[in-house]
């Protein structure tokens, strides 16, 4: 069978889990959206579930997010640069996200499609965050570590509970990335720039 058959399965194995979760992701449902036959879809996944995974770890692309330089420059705005595209990308998948979160327990091979998504990220944020201060000892390494987790946690839990507990999360939205980036500076021992502070007090976006 062909790529384009592939590519068309996976692009419409996600459309329908987003609107019906794994239940009522049905394979015939599936087919028809994708315009082949079930026949097509068995012969190259094997089965729904073999689909929906790869469905699923193809919906977190590293290319949809802007990467981390290999050498600090502007770090503000390199991690504000980063946080920002990263939670736009997060935000515009949420749909997906929480129904895969939702149907956990009753499909726990969901869970490594959401660790080997997250991995890279973080992955990325901590070698270049210990280019920006080295840690001297395990117990460093372990908390930058920590720090890492708790700026993607941030962008994560932003993008798909803000339109649940708006409340919970900073405002104006469009300043949510840098603020959380302005936390991270703290215990990396960088003040924030005037410039951002600026941008905060006339509103600009």
């Amino acid at each position: 069978m062909s790529i384009v058959s592939r590519d068309k399965l996976l692009e419409a194995a996600a459309q329908v889990f987003a609107e019906s979760g794994f239940r009522g992701a049905t394979t015939r449902r599936i087919a028809e959206v994708a315009g082949v036959n079930e026949v097509t879809l068995f012969r190259l996944f094997g089965s729904k579930s073999q689909l929906l995974t790869e469905a699923m770890a193809c919906v977190h692309p590293q290319g949809c997010v802007c990467a981390l330089p290999a050498q600090p420059g502007d770090v503000e705005q390199e991690l504000v640069e980063w946080s920002s595209s990263h939670l736009a990308f997060m935000r515009g998948i949420s749909t997906v996200i929480r129904r895969t979160m939702a149907e956990l327990d009753e499909h726990p091979e969901m869970r490594s499609v959401i660790a080997e998504a997250k991995a890279p990220y973080l992955h990325q944020l901590f070698e270049y965050a210990s280019k920006v201060r080295p840690p001297e000892t395990a117990a460093d390494a372990d908390m930058l570590r920590t720090a890492c987790a708790m700026l993607s946690s941030s962008i994560f839990a932003d993008a798909i509970g803000r339109d649940v507990v708006p409340a919970a999360y900073p405002e104006p939205e469009s300043e949510a990335a840098r603020k959380y980036v302005e936390v991270f500076l703290s215990f990396l021992g960088i003040q924030p720039s005037a410039a951002g502070a600026s941008r905060r007090a006339v509103g600009v976006k």
